[in-house]
This record gives structure tokens, sequence and C-alpha cells, in this order.
């Protein structure tokens, strides 16, 4: 449940599009974003232990360690092949496929008309994004479906944020879709898009620490074998990602702009929903334990 918010390769290209589109390739983003990623992980931690009742438990974890041996040139040789050809194959299928979507959703509206030049707000992908785009307002302050196109594709696959961004803002002079990484001028890239430098920091680490690719998903789900837990992994992320964005974007245009952004009131009011239904379950937890305690102790 928390693991997946540590970034992992699939995020790296995200990280290096923002990185050097809005912050001049600045060496803090990257490092950033794994040290946000560890206090996550603390915190969550702490939250889950509570919401179960754990803390009122020993817990022990027992691991065999293995034994160790010299570092091995042929295995790491062989791992890394390995790898690569497990990116090779999601590259030419995933994301391919997924990239060739967006294409084609964006290029035709609902009657299957080529959308004219300058009225991509008719297309398929923008009718289907723009609902979404709404709930985005209190992460970047705009309502932009190409932003909401971009986060909903990189469900999928998180690489997929790259390619849709390439796609839907026509940048594909400044992003190279098959290598998935920004070439030319990032400013470029930044002016097309149109956010703020604030805006672009809060969606990018709303895209890191949301729910993760499907692959990542299925295994999740595989280990914790609880469509319940499933469940409530997938709203714990939504939440974590939304509040980090949330926090990001509001109180960095509060500090650069004197004023809080768009969208505060209803962001506000989503976190405090998140707060309140956690409370809720911790409070039930430690209910669920004195009761317990209780039993045993009249036993």
């Amino acid at each position: 449940m928390l693991a997946t918010f540590m970034p992992c390769g699939a995020k790296l290209p995200v990280i290096a599009l923002f990185a050097g589109a809005f912050f001049g390739d600045a060496s803090w983003v990257g490092p950033v974003m794994y040290l946000v990623g560890i206090i996550l992980i603390l915190l969550g931690a702490l939250l889950i232990k509570a919401i179960t009742g754990m803390k009122y438990r020993k817990s022990f974890f027992i691991i065999e360690l293995p034994e160790y041996k010299v570092p091995s040139l042929k295995f790491a040789a062989g791992s890394m092949l390995e790898r690569g050809k497990a990116y090779i194959i999601k590259a030419g299928t995933i994301i391919l496929v997924c990239n060739t979507v967006v294409q084609i959703m964006q290029s035709f509206d609902t009657h299957f008309h080529v959308v004219e030049e300058g009225m991509e707000n008719t297309s398929i992908l923008a009718m289907i994004a723009s609902p979404f785009a709404v709930l985005l307002v209190p992460v970047v302050g705009v309502a932009a479906w190409q932003l909401a196109a971009a986060a909903i594709t990189g469900f999928i696959a998180k690489e997929n944020v790259v390619g849709t961004i390439a796609t839907v803002y026509a940048i594909t002079n400044f992003i190279d879709t098959e290598e998935l990484e920004l070439i030319g001028s990032g400013s470029s890239v930044a002016a097309v898009m149109g956010i703020t430098k604030v805006a672009a920091l809060a969606f990018l680490m709303f895209n890191l620490y949301t729910p993760p690719c499907f692959a990542a998903l299925g295994a999740l789900n595989s280990e914790l074998q609880s469509g319940k837990w499933l469940f409530g992994a997938i709203c714990l992320q939504l939440a974590t990602g939304f509040t980090v964005g949330f926090l990001v974007f509001q109180i960095g245009t509060l500090l650069t702009t004197g004023s809080f952004g768009a969208g505060f009131i209803p962001g506000l009011l989503a976190v405090v929903v998140f707060t309140a239904i956690i409370t809720s379950l911790i409070v039930k937890a430690n209910r669920g334990i004195s009761a317990e305690y209780a039993l045993k102790n009249a036993a």
C-alpha cells in the first residue's frame, strides 16, 4: 500500500519533463520527490497502524537473510538485459497503444469528424477529460482538460503522462515520444502548457503519489488478497496525491502571490472529508480494540 509512494523508474520521465520544462534542469527536483515519498511512507505507516489497531499489538517480522556472495558480472548483465527487454516490450505495446488511442481521440469529435486546428476542445478526448479537469482545479488552478487527460492515461502507465502531454499540447518538437525525454527548449514547453511553476510542481507530485499503473495495482491485489484492502489502498493513494498537490499549489501560490489559488475552498473541503474519514476509521479501530480487551479481562 505504501511502497508505491516511492517514485519508480516509470515515473522518472515525468520528473525529467517537469524539471526540464519548468525548473531549468534543477538538481533538487528529483531528490525532493524521493524525500517526499519517504515522508509519505512514514506518515502512511502511522495511519495504517492506527486504523488497523496494530499499535496495541506486538508484531514480529522475520526474514531469512541470503548467503552473501561476490557480485557476479554475468548475473548483473543478465538482469540488465531482462529489465531492458521488459521495458522495450512495455513501450512497444502498452505505451504505444495508449498514445495511439489518445492521438485518435484528440483528432476526432463524437461524430467522428476530423477536429479542425484550434477546435481541440470539441474532440472526444476533451469531452472525456473535461469533467475530471474540474477536480484538478484545487491542484493546478485551472480546469485544463489536457492535464486531466495526461493524469488519466498515467494510471495505465506513468510514462504515458509524457506522451499524452506531448500529444495534446502538440509539442512533439520538444518531447521525443519514443525516447520519452525532453529535447529543445524547456521554456517553450512551459509556455505552451500555460501553468505556473508552483502548479507544475503540484501536478508533478499529484501524478507521482496517486495510484500507480495497472500492473502495480495487479501486484498489490495479489499481495493483499482482499478487495476491501485494495479499494482502501487506492483511496488512500488518491487522497494522498490530491492532498499533497493541493497543499503544494495553495501554499506555494500564497507565498508567491500573497493569496490562495483557485479552488481553495473546494479543495480544503475535500481534505477535511479525507481527514474525517481517516479519523472515524481510527476511532472505530480503537473502540474495537477496547471492546476486545474488556472481553478478555472479563473472561
